[in-house]
C-alpha cells in the first residue's frame, strides 16, 4: 500500500514534539507538503523534513497547492477556525486541535460547519488513548466499585491563561476533559456549573471548577494552570463499593473495594517512548486509520460538536452564576 500523504499547516513545538515522532512510529504517511510562518521556521522544516518537502508561506497556498490527502493542523488559537474553514472547503480529511473557534459566537457556526462537512475531521483528544481510562471503565462495567457515584479529573500545569481569551478556562479545555468524563461515565452531562476563580484580567482565570450533572452522577473537573506543581493530571473514580485511581503520566493504576481495602496498584502505559504526551501515538495512529477506513472517529464532528455545546455552557455558567442546560447536538441542521 502506498504511503498516505500529509500536508502540515504549522511547524511549532507541538508539531516538532508530538506530529513528526507519532507518524514517524506509526510508518504509514509520508510529510508532502508543510507551511509556516517564518523563513526562518521553513528552513528548519527543510532541516528536519527533506528538501522533497514543498514549503509554503501560507495555509492558503498549501491548501490550493499542496499535494496530500490529509491535513494536520497546528496553530496558534487565533486562527484555528479560519485555517479549519479552510481546510473544510478543500475536502480533505483533517486532523486539528481545539478549539474550533476563540471567540464564543463563532462556535456555533463552526459547529455546523463540521456537522455538515463530508470529510474525515479529527480533533486531537489524546487523554482518552490512555489505555488506563478503558481499564478503568472496564473495571466499572465489572461491578468492580459498584455504582458510579462520582469522576473527578484534576489538571495542573504552569501554562498561564490567556489574557485576551473570549473563552473560560473551563470551556477552553473542555474538549479534552471533559471527553475523559464522558467516556468514562458513558453519556453527556445535562446541566453544568462552574466555580470560576479570581484574579486575572480578562474573561481567563488561572484556577476554576467545572461541576458537571449526568444524571445523577457527578463530574468534576478541576483546572489550576498557575501550578508550581508543573503538569500532572489525575483521575479519581468512586463507586458505593470502592475507588479508582489513575495517574495519567506515570500510568498507576489503583483501585480498592469495601470488601477489599488495599489498594490494588497497576501500570498501565500507552506506545512508549512517547510522542511528548502519553496517547499522542495512539490518537494519531487512529486518525490515520480512519482517512484508510473513512470511517467516524473518536474526535469525529458529532463528538466535537457536543463537548463544545458543553464548553459554551460552562461559559454561560459564570454569566448566570448558576446551572446551565447544556444543549444536545441537532443532527438535522
Amino acid at each position: 500500500m502506498s504511503k498516505l500523504r500529509v500536508g502540515l499547516i504549522g511547524f511549532g513545538s507541538w508539531v516538532r514534539k508530538a506530529y513528526l515522532p507519532a507518524l514517524q512510529y506509526d510508518g504509514r504517511a509520508v510529510i508532502t507538503a508543510v507551511t509556516a510562518a517564518t523563513e526562518k521556521t521553513r528552513q528548519l522544516a527543510g532541516e528536519i523534513l527533506g528538501n522533497n518537502v514543498a514549503a509554503f508561506d501560507s495555509y492558503e497556498d498549501l491548501l490550493s497547492h499542496g499535494d496530500f490527502d490529509a491535513v494536520m493542523i497546528a496553530v496558534p488559537d487565533s486562527v484555528h477556525q479560519a485555517v479549519l474553514t479552510a481546510a473544510l472547503q478543500r475536502e480533505v480529511a483533517i486532523f486539528y486541535e481545539p478549539p474550533i473557534s476563540h471567540i464564543r459566537g463563532q462556535i456555533p457556526i463552526m459547529i455546523n460547519r463540521l456537522l455538515t462537512s463530508s470529510q474525515v475531521t479529527y480533533a486531537h483528544l489524546e487523554l482518552c488513548f490512555h489505555p488506563g481510562i478503558e481499564h478503568a471503565v472496564n473495571l466499572i462495567k465489572s461491578d468492580t466499585i459498584g455504582l458510579l457515584h462520582n469522576v473527578a479529573i484534576t489538571l495542573h500545569a504552569d501554562w498561564g491563561h490567556s489574557r485576551d481569551s473570549d473563552l473560560c478556562l473551563m470551556n477552553r479545555m473542555s474538549c479534552w476533559y471533559v471527553d475523559v468524563l464522558n467516556r468514562i461515565i458513558g453519556s453527556i452531562p445535562k446541566r453544568v456549573l462552574v466555580l470560576d476563580g479570581y484574579g486575572c484580567s480578562g474573561r481567563m482565570q488561572n484556577i476554576s471548577t467545572g461541576i458537571y450533572d449526568y444524571n445523577g452522577i457527578w463530574g468534576i473537573f478541576r483546572a489550576n494552570v498557575s501550578s508550581p506543581e508543573g503538569v500532572s493530571i489525575i483521575i479519581e473514580i468512586s463507586g458505593d463499593k470502592g475507588d479508582i485511581y489513575l495517574n495519567y503520566f506515570t500510568g498507576e493504576l489503583r483501585y480498592r473495594t469495601m470488601q477489599h481495602p488495599e489498594w490494588i496498584v497497576e501500570y498501565i502505559s500507552p506506545l512508549k517512548p512517547y510522542a511528548d504526551w502519553p496517547g499522542v501515538r495512539e490518537n494519531i495512529s487512529s486518525f490515520l486509520d480512519c482517512v484508510i477506513s473513512g470511517e467516524p472517529s473518536q474526535g469525529n464532528a458529532q463528538t466535537v460538536a457536543q463537548l463544545n455545546l458543553i464548553g459554551l455552557a460552562s461559559d454561560k455558567s459564570i454569566d448566570t452564576r448558576g446551572w446551565v442546560e447544556v444543549e444536545k447536538i441537532n443532527l438535522s441542521k
